[in-house]
C-alpha cells in the first residue's frame, strides 16, 4: 500500500476517533469513577499516537505520546479530575482535530497554540509522585544463563508474563505495524522466551505482502506488572486474538522443555481456578492426542468438572476473542448509491415485465410460465433491496453522541448545567438521512438549552433538580424513524406564542386556533418569543429552515409542550428515501402515487356523507368525524372522470396526526417504486415530492401528503 493509502486510511481512523473522544470525554466529566470510559479514552489516544507514526505525522504522534502520559496518571488515580482538566484535554482535542483535518495556512498560529498546551500538561505532569515512579522503574537486568534458563530462575518482585499474540491478515490496513508492538513490549521488560508459529505462513508463493501472517508467543520478565503489559496492545484488543498469562509460579514447576509451552487455554484456565492439577492435565492431554477428542469433554468424563465450569471456562476463554472474527470493509457510499441505482433499474424493467404478462394473460402457456418466473424474480429482488438497505443503515447512536460536547459548551456558555441522555442509540437509519438530519438536530438542541432548560437557580427556585436532562431518543414505529428531543425546561407557554403571532399578522384576535397549530407557527420563517438575541438563538432565523430540511427527507415535525415541564420535539422520518411501497392511483386519465405509509384506507363515499363548512371547506364523514375532503383534479387542474364523489373513490392518507380525505378515479395496485428527485423548475408545489418511472415507461408524479396539506393549509375539523 503507498504513503498515500496510508494516510487516506489514518485520515478516515483519525475523524472516527476524535468524534469518540469528545462523547466519551464529556460522558467522563459526568462519570470520573467510570473506570471504563477512560480506559476507552487512553485505547483512543494510544490508537491515534500509533497509527499517526506509521502515516509520518510525527507531530501528532508525540503529542498524543505526551498527552496519553497524562490520562495514565488520571487511570491510576493520581490526577483528580476536575473542570480545568476536563476543558484541556478537548482544548487537545481541538488542536488535534485542527492539525489533522486543516490546511494549515496558519503554521505560526498552530505552533503558539501547541506549545501552551504542552505546557499546561507539563503543569499536571510535573508533580512528586511521578518522578519518584519513573526513578523507580528501570530496566530488569537478566541474571545469567540461557533465555530458558532466566525463566526458571525467578526474580523476586520480577512476574513472568506470556503474551500469545495473533493478528488479522488485513491489519497492515489499519495503519498498524505488529513489529512496533514487539518493540514496545519488550521496553515493559526483558525477552526471555519466544516462540513463532510458522505454520501459518502460507507457500511462499503464495505470500501477499500487504497481509500480515504472525502469530507469536512471548514470555518477558518485568517488574511492572500486568498492567504495564496489557496497554501496550489496547488499540489491538477489539480486532484481534491476543492473550496474557502471569505464568511465574507455574513455569517453576514444569520441564525445561519448549514444546511444553504450546496453547492450552481451556486447560490452563481450569488450573488457575484449581479445579484441574498439573497432573490431571498432562495426563488428559496425553490421552487427548491418542483418542483425538476434545479436552472439555475428557474432563467431564473422568469427573473433573461439570458441563457448567466447562462452559464457564469457554466462556472466559471467548472473552478474549469474542470479535476475533467479525470482519468488516469500507466501502464509499457512492458505489453503495450506484448499486442502488442499478436496483432501481431492475425494479423498473421488472415492472415492465410484469405489465407485459398481465397482456398475455393467465390463460396462455407463456403467460403462465411468465407470471411464474415473474414471482421468483420478484422475492429475489426485495431481498437484494433489503440486504443492499441493511448495508446502508447505520444506527444513529454516533450522531446523537457528536453532540456532547457541543451541549456540554452550550450549557457552561449559559452558565448551565445539563445532562444529556440517549436512548436507541442503536435504532438503524439510512446513511443519507443521517447525515441530513445532523443539522436540524443541532439547532433543535440549541433552541432547548437556550429557551427550554433554566439555569440552576432558576431550577432551584421552582423547586426543579438543578441540574438539567435533555434526552435524545430514537425508535422505530409504523415503518418509520421517530426522534424526539425532550427537555425538561420551562416548556413553552401557548399565549406567549399568540401574542407574537398577533403582532406579526399571523392570526387575527378573534381567531379560535387551537394549542398544536399555535406551536406550528414557531416553524414560521422571522417568528421568534425571546426576550433577547443571544449566541444560540432568538433571531427569529432556524427553526423554518429545520422544518424545510426535514420536510425534504419526506418527514415531520411537531412540538408538544407543558409550561414549567418541559418540551418534546418529535421528527418522523422514513427508513429511506430511495425505494418505497407506493399506491398508483388514476385521477383524470393520469397516474399517481401514494406513499403506501401515508394511507389508512380506501372506501367508496355516499352524497351525504361530503358536507361544506364555511370557513373550512368540503369534509367528509368517516365512522362519525369529520376530516378534510379534497377534489384532486381541482388542486392539480386536471379533467376528471369522477366530479360526484359517490361515483369515484376517496383514499383517506395521513400525515402526523392530520387525516384527509383524497377523491379520486380509480385504484390501480401497489407496487414498490424508485423515487427520481424533480427539479424546482418542473413543480413548485410541495404537494409533489418526486417521480417515478413505471414499468410502461410513463412517468408517475409522487403526492407528498404532508406538502399537500401545507400547500391547501388544512387543518383537522374540530
Amino acid at each position: 500500500m503507498g504513503e498515500t493509502g496510508i494516510r487516506e486510511i489514518f485520515l478516515e481512523e483519525a475523524r472516527e476517533i476524535i468524534n469518540s473522544l469528545e462523547s466519551d470525554i464529556v460522558q467522563f466529566e459526568e462519570n470520573p469513577d467510570d473506570t471504563e470510559i477512560i480506559n476507552q479514552i487512553f485505547r483512543n489516544f494510544h490508537t491515534l499516537k500509533g497509527s499517526s507514526g506509521i502515516a509520518g505525522f510525527s507531530d501528532i504522534s508525540d503529542f498524543t505520546h505526551k498527552l496519553e502520559n497524562l490520562l495514565d496518571k488520571v487511570r491510576k488515580n493520581e490526577l483528580s479530575v476536575d473542570d480545568n482538566l476536563i476543558d484541556l484535554i478537548l482544548n487537545c482535542v481541538d488542536w488535534l482535530k485542527e492539525e489533522i483535518f486543516s490546511t494549515h495556512e496558519d503554521s505560526g498560529k498552530s505552533q503558539s497554540i501547541h506549545d501552551a498546551l504542552i505546557t499546561r500538561i507539563n503543569t499536571y505532569k510535573s508533580d512528586e509522585s511521578e518522578r519518584k515512579e519513573i526513578d523507580k522503574e528501570g530496566p530488569v537486568k537478566p541474571k545469567g544463563g540461557t533465555e530458558f534458563d532466566s525463566l526458571l530462575s525467578g526474580g523476586g518482585e520480577e512476574k513472568f508474563i506470556k503474551v500469545h499474540a495473533r493478528f488479522k491478515e488485513d491489519i497492515f490496513e489499519s495503519g498498524i505495524d505488529p513489529l512496533m508492538l514487539i518493540e514496545d513490549l519488550l521496553s515493559t521488560g526483558d525477552l526471555v522466551y519466544k516462540k513463532v508459529d510458522k505454520k501459518a505462513l502460507p507457500e511462499f508463493p503464495d505470500i501477499t505482502p500487504e497481509k500480515c501472517y504472525l502469530e507469536w508467543e512471548i514470555i518477558i520478565k518485568t517488574s511492572k506488572g500486568m498492567e504495564a503489559v496489557q496497554d501496550v496492545f489496547l488499540f489491538v484488543l477489539d480486532d484481534n486474538d491476543i492473550s496474557f498469562q502471569d505464568v511465574t509460579v507455574e513455569f517453576k514447576e514444569i520441564e525445561s522443555s519448549k514444546e511444553t509451552y504450546r496453547e492450552m487455554k481451556l486447560g490452563e484456565i481450569l488450573l488457575e481456578k484449581g479445579m484441574i492439577s498439573r497432573e490431571n492435565l498432562d495426563d488428559i492431554m496425553d490421552f487427548q492426542e491418542t483418542h483425538n477428542r476434545r479436552l472439555g469433554e475428557i474432563i467431564v468424563d473422568r469427573g473433573l468438572a461439570n458441563e457448567n465450569q466447562i462452559k464457564q471456562a469457554l466462556s472466559e476463554q471467548e472473552k478474549i476473542k469474542k470479535k476475533i472474527e467479525v470482519s468488516t470493509v469500507r466501502v464509499d457510499t457512492s458505489k453503495l448509491d450506484s448499486i442502488l441505482n442499478l436496483l432501481g433499474e431492475i425494479v423498473i424493467g421488472q415492472s415492465g415485465l410484469s405489465g407485459f404478462a398481465e397482456m398475455l394473460g393467465e390463460d396462455s402457456e407463456l403467460g403462465f410460465q411468465l407470471k411464474n418466473a415473474l414471482f421468483g424474480l420478484e422475492r429475489t429482488t426485495r431481498e437484494f433491496q433489503e440486504q443492499i438497505m441493511s448495508i446502508r443503515m447505520i444506527p444513529i447512536g454516533p450522531t446523537f453522541e457528536q453532540f456532547r460536547r457541543f451541549i456540554r459548551d452550550s450549557a457552561h456558555d449559559g452558565g448551565k448545567d445539563i445532562q444529556l441522555i440517549i436512548e436507541g442509540g442503536e435504532t438503524d437509519l439510512d446513511k443519507t438521512v443521517i447525515e441530513k438530519i445532523s443539522d436540524p438536530l443541532k439547532h433543535m438542541i440549541r433552541n432547548s438549552i437556550d429557551h427550554g432548560i433554566e439555569t440552576s437557580s432558576e431550577r432551584k427556585a421552582v423547586g426543579k433538580d438543578v441540574k438539567g436532562k435533555l434526552i435524545l431518543r430514537a425508535y422505530h414505529q409504523e415503518g418509520n424513524v421517530f426522534i424526539d428531543i425532550i427537555d425538561d425546561g420551562q416548556g413553552i407557554d401557548p399565549e406567549k406564542i399568540r401574542k407574537k403571532a398577533e403582532s406579526m399578522g399571523l392570526i387575527l384576535q378573534d381567531d379560535e386556533i387551537s394549542t398544536e397549530k399555535l406551536y406550528s407557527l414557531l416553524f414560521k420563517p422571522g417568528f421568534s418569543t425571546a426576550e433577547k438575541v443571544g449566541e444560540l438563538s432568538g433571531r427569529g432565523v432556524g427553526m423554518d429552515v429545520v422544518k424545510t430540511n426535514i420536510e425534504e427527507l419526506r418527514g415531520t415535525i411537531e412540538v408538544k409542550s407543558e409550561p414549567g415541564k418541559g418540551t418534546i420535539m418529535r421528527i418522523k422520518l422514513p427508513l429511506t428515501l430511495a425505494i418505497i411501497d407506493g399506491m398508483l392511483v388514476s385521477i383524470g386519465g393520469l397516474i399517481y402515487i401514494i406513499p403506501l405509509l401515508s394511507v389508512v384506507e380506501s372506501i367508496q363515499a355516499k352524497k351525504e356523507e361530503v358536507k361544506t363548512i364555511e370557513g373550512k371547506g368540503e369534509v367528509i364523514l368517516v365512522r362519525g368525524e369529520y376530516i378534510p375532503f379534497m377534489r384532486m383534479y381541482e388542486l392539480f387542474e386536471i379533467e376528471s372522470m369522477h366530479i360526484d364523489p359517490s361515483q369515484g373513490l376517496v383514499v383517506i392518507a395521513e400525515s402526523g396526526n392530520t387525516r384527509v380525505g383524497l377523491l379520486i378515479d380509480d385504484l390501480l395496485g401497489q407496487q414498490q417504486i424508485v423515487i427520481k428527485s424533480l427539479d424546482s423548475f418542473i413543480s413548485h408545489s410541495r404537494a409533489i415530492s418526486g417521480a417515478a418511472i413505471l414499468g410502461d415507461g410513463k412517468v408517475a408524479l409522487i403526492i407528498d401528503i404532508h406538502g399537500l396539506l401545507e400547500d391547501a393549509n388544512v387543518a383537522a375539523v374540530k
